[in-house]
């Protein structure tokens, strides 16, 4: 299954409204321009992950997959889609939150790091601040100048 990354438009946002419904999310995307989508071959929207973006530093958020779309390695997949676009938008470092131990960063090539580490302006950024405030949260890294 091929699978396509893009900034999300307006017409995206009743799809992703959806996606969010249907995983059980109250919350939606309300800044458009900080959200990427994920495409099947057919065009269906079949994700979403937020990237807020600082200088060349970002931050992951809110990765929402629909696993009726889509196939069991989508996650994976739709999280390299991601870094490359970060990439190709200037981003050379990512950094991510997890609550508890997300098993499928490191595989990745995420490094779990201290919150210590992360730069202030990710951490001056709204959902960095709600995040980190959870206790069992753990931080990650992820250098993207690998990526070719």
């Amino acid at each position: 299954m091929s699978l396509t990354v893009r900034k999300m438009e307006e017409t995206d946002v009743l799809a992703v409204q959806h996606l969010f419904a249907r995983v059980g999310s109250a919350k939606t995307p309300n800044q458009i321009d900080s959200f990427v989508v994920v495409e099947n071959e057919e065009g269906t929207l079949v994700g979403t992950v937020g990237l807020d973006k600082v200088l060349d530093l970002g931050l992951l958020r809110t990765l929402v997959i629909d696993s009726q779309k889509t196939h069991a390695m989508a996650a994976v997949e739709f999280i390299q889609l991601a870094l490359a676009f970060a990439h190709s938008e200037g981003v050379n470092h990512v950094y991510a939150l997890s609550s508890g131990k997300a098993s499928l960063f490191e595989p990745l090539g995420f490094q779990q790091i201290s919150k210590r580490l992360i730069p202030e302006e990710i951490k001056q950024l709204e959902h960095y601040q709600h995040i980190s405030s959870i206790d069992d949260t753990i931080a990650w890294s992820y250098n993207c100048s690998h990526i070719v």
